[in-house]
C-alpha cells in the first residue's frame, strides 16, 4: 500500500511530498519557472526517470503546473516555501545535518551561483569569472561564469573569451563562503585560495553575489 495509511496531517503531508528528491524539487521552483534541465543541473545526482516521476506525482497532486515546458508551482506548491526554509534553518544550526566531503559538489555549487548573481551590481562592461576548484579532478574542477547586465552565462568548457579574474581554492572554502560561514576576506586569506586579475574587480567581486538563499544572515531576516 502506497503511503502511510494514517490520518495524522503529518503523515497526509509526506505522502505528497516526503519521497527522496521531492523537497529539492519544490527548492529548485521557489524561483519561478524552470526548465526539466535546469532542475537536473540544480540537482545534479538526480536519475533523469526519478525526476520525472517525481515531477509528476508534484503534478497530479496540484503542487507543480507546466506550461511551455517550464515547470513551477501553484500557491499550494509555494505555501511549501515556509517549510523548506524551516528545514534550511535546522540543518544550519544543528550539528546532525553538519556539511560533510559528500555534500561538496562543484556542479550544483556553481549552478547556484550563476542563478544568485544580483546582475545590477555588476559592471558596466561583460566579465568573466574562471573558478578553479582546486581538490576536483579535471572534469569537475573549472567552470567559466561569464556576467553581464543583460545575461548570465555558466560554462563547463573554456570559451576563448579573455579572463579577467581567477578565483582558484578548494570546494569546502568556496561552499563555507557561499553558505555564508566565510566572509569574502576571510576566504582570501585562507590557505590555498588565490585571487589572480583585475584588482579593481576583485574588490568589487563580492558584491556581485547574493549567495546562497538560505545563507545564515538570510534566515535571521526572515525570522525577524
Amino acid at each position: 500500500m502506497k503511503g502511510y495509511g494514517q490520518f495524522c496531517a503529518v503523515a497526509r503531508a509526506l505522502d505528497v511530498v516526503g519521497e527522496r528528491w521531492t523537497l529539492l524539487i519544490v527548492r529548485e521552483m521557489l524561483a519561478g519557472p524552470v526548465k526539466f534541465g535546469d532542475i537536473r543541473r540544480g540537482i545534479p545526482r538526480i536519475p533523469p526517470a526519478t525526476l520525472a516521476s517525481r515531477l509528476r506525482t508534484l503534478r497530479a497532486a496540484g503542487l507543480v503546473a507546466v506550461s511551455d515546458r517550464r515547470y513551477e508551482l501553484t500557491d499550494a506548491g509555494l505555501a511549501l516555501a515556509p517549510i523548506v526554509r524551516e528545514l534550511a534553518r535546522w540543518a544550519m544550526t544543528t550539528e546532525s545535518a553538519a556539511l560533510s566531503e559528500d555534500d561538496l559538489d562543484t556542479t550544483a555549487l556553481t549552478w547556484d551561483m550563476q542563478r544568485r548573481v544580483d546582475v545590477d551590481a555588476l559592471p558596466e562592461r561583460a566579465v568573466v569569472l574562471a573558478l578553479e576548484f582546486t581538490d576536483r579532478p579535471p572534469r569537475d574542477r573549472y567552470f567559466w561564469l561569464h556576467l553581464s547586465k543583460t545575461k548570465v552565462d555558466l560554462c563547463r568548457e573554456d570559451t576563448g573569451a579573455p579572463v579577467d579574474l581567477w578565483l582558484a581554492a578548494s570546494t569546502a572554502e568556496v561552499t563555507r563562503w557561499w553558505l555564508g560561514d566565510l566572509t569574502w576576506s576571510q576566504l582570501q586569506q585562507h590557505p590555498g585560495v588565490t585571487v589572480h586579475g583585475d584588482r579593481a574587480l576583485q574588490r568589487q567581486m563580492n558584491r556581485w553575489f547574493l549567495r546562497y538563499a538560505f545563507a545564515r544572515g538570510a534566515l535571521a531576516q526572515t525570522s525577524a
